[in-house]
């Protein structure tokens, strides 16, 4: 029974074959056991050629999934020969090379869609020669037409904006026709926008005009990448921009900065010596309430205590009560002082209506004995009320004069033998003054500074203050109560911001405010 079931399925699959049926015939011969069946064998053998034939087809046609289809059924029926196999490896192989196609015209369409994206049109346009599907190319040539197109027009708008003397619309017309793509029309006309925005800058900086120097900072921006020579009119911008935000932070001393930055950069224009000068009132003002009797109250006013120990209230205070009373831990100002700020260096801090000048090492006693061949004792700086004068006892020159007495103004340069000085009085509002050594005329614990303390002694980074620190620190101004010091730190420029409480001045103690440290100690 079984025997002839098995022959009619083979005639089947014979029939099939011949009436070109070729994967009804291998389903028949995959359903039989046709390995010791000659006739069986036959079949096989007239299955395979067929097979191997539209196996070819299927990859002339580039059909690769199902030519590898029918040699797979090929190597199942055990009939995959030397040409079999030599198919396969081309089918492979044109597959990876496929891929390797698909890849690249991948990164082309990619590249010059990104090429175009960043509006580098020259380059994208080049880029697209590399698309060969027709679609993504035609959807790219499309896109690269639109921003042309709409490029050209923006930067008619500029130009005609131009032609207005709207320097201001140019660049926004300019800038937005550079975002659509960078052509050789937009470089061309960037050349023509860089002579009329410097002027522009030039002028809108000479008449005050910050917000059109503002409102064309961006453009300006764009522009200096297009020509560099335009990176000083962007430094302009960033320093005007920069002013007016330390104004609105009432921030006086960075904005003085920033103001001096400015002038250096373009000259003296008449907004900005205003500006300067506006400040410099402002400083004066704040200065002369810290040094006025109310000033000085103030740095002490608030919660006090007496020498028992009992609170003294601001109204007692107000009447002279506690005042009076040094404190007992406060540096007395009857010695000499060393006073180091990081920063600013190391000052010598003296009390004295005279101070005496002469050679280091003497025997006679000297306030200053500087490191130089000089008398014992050369010289004397003597104050009189707000003045200082210069005493000589041997050679001296002020301001390259042959001098024995000379009244010293701010700024003058004093030679006392080989030893170099300057003296300064930085602020009207103060009566003390400093005198500057030279670097080969430093006291020992290299102190370059002689502060001839009268009443107050400012420490910061402003013009006005007797010891110059860096920009970004604080302010402490340093001031006499019952012949000992005290110190009151100042956190901004603000007038009428609020009163920090006074503190003695301790030997050795830091005081720390706003980066700025100070430490005073008896000079030895």
């Amino acid at each position: 029974m079984f025997a002839r079931w098995f022959h009619v399925r083979i005639r089947a699959a014979e029939k099939a074959l011949l009436q070109g049926r070729l994967d009804d015939a291998l389903a028949i011969a995959a359903e039989l056991n046709l390995r010791e069946d000659s006739r069986g064998q036959a079949l096989l053998d007239a299955l395979a050629k067929p097979l191997e034939a539209r196996a070819r087809l299927h990859r002339q046609a580039g059909r690769y999934r199902e030519a590898l289809v029918d040699l797979d059924r090929l190597a199942g029926l055990n009939r995959e020969g030397p040409d079999a196999k030599a198919l396969r490896q081309q089918i492979a192989q044109e597959v990876r090379e496929g891929a390797r196609r698909s890849a690249q015209d991948r990164d082309a369409y990619q590249q010059a869609a990104d090429h175009l994206r960043a509006g580098h049109l020259e380059t994208g346009r080049l880029q697209l020669d590399n698309v060969e599907d027709a679609r993504q190319h035609e959807q790219l040539a499309g896109e690269l037409e639109r921003r042309v197109q709409r490029g050209g027009q923006l930067l008619q708008q500029a130009a005609d904006a131009l032609g207005r003397d709207d320097v201001l619309a140019a660049l926004r017309y300019w800038q937005e026709a550079a975002r659509h793509g960078r052509t050789a029309e937009t470089d061309g006309f960037a050349a023509r926008l860089a002579v009329a925005g410097r002027q522009a800058v030039d002028r809108w900086h000479a008449e005050g005009r910050t917000e059109g120097l503002l409102a064309a900072r961006a453009g300006i921006g764009a522009l200096a990448a297009h020509d560099p020579a335009l990176a000083d009119c962007e430094r302009l911008i960033e320093l005007c921009a920069r002013a007016a935000a330390q104004l609105a932070a009432t921030d006086y001393a960075g904005l003085r900065q920033t103001l001096l930055r400015l002038k250096a950069a373009r000259g003296a224009v008449a907004w900005v010596n205003a500006a300067l000068d506006a400040l410099t009132r402002i400083a004066e003002g704040q200065e002369q309430l810290l040094t006025s009797p109310l000033g000085l109250f103030a740095t002490t006013a608030g919660e006090r205590t007496t020498p028992d120990g009992r609170a003294v209230d601001a109204a007692t205070a107000a009447r002279g009560g506690g005042l009076d009373a040094c404190d007992p831990n406060a540096l007395r100002l009857d010695r000499p002082l060393l006073m180091l700020v990081d920063g600013g260096g190391s000052s010598l801090l003296l009390r004295r209506d005279q101070v005496r000048i002469g050679h280091a090492g003497s025997t006679t006693e000297i306030d200053v004995p500087l490191p130089a061949e000089l008398q014992s004792h050369h010289a004397d700086i003597i104050r009189r009320g707000g003045d200082y004068f210069l005493t000589a006892f041997g050679p001296a020159r002020v301001n390259q004069q042959p001098v024995q007495q000379r009244l010293l103004h701010d700024g003058d340069q004093i030679a006392l033998g080989e030893a170099r000085l300057t003296f300064h009085k930085p602020s009207s509002k103060s009566e003390s003054a400093v005198l500057r050594l030279s670097h080969r005329c430093r006291l020992p614990q290299d102190v370059s500074d002689v502060v001839l303390f009268r009443d107050t002694c400012l420490i910061g980074p402003a013009a006005t203050c007797h010891v110059r620190t860096r920009e970004d620190d604080g302010q402490i101004v340093l001031f006499e109560r019952g012949g000992a010091l005290y110190a009151r730190p100042i956190q901004d420029a603000r007038l009428g911001g609020p009163t920090l409480r006074a503190a003695p001045v301790v030997a050795g103690q830091t005081l720390e405010v706003a980066r700025l440290r100070v430490t005073v100690k008896p000079y030895m």
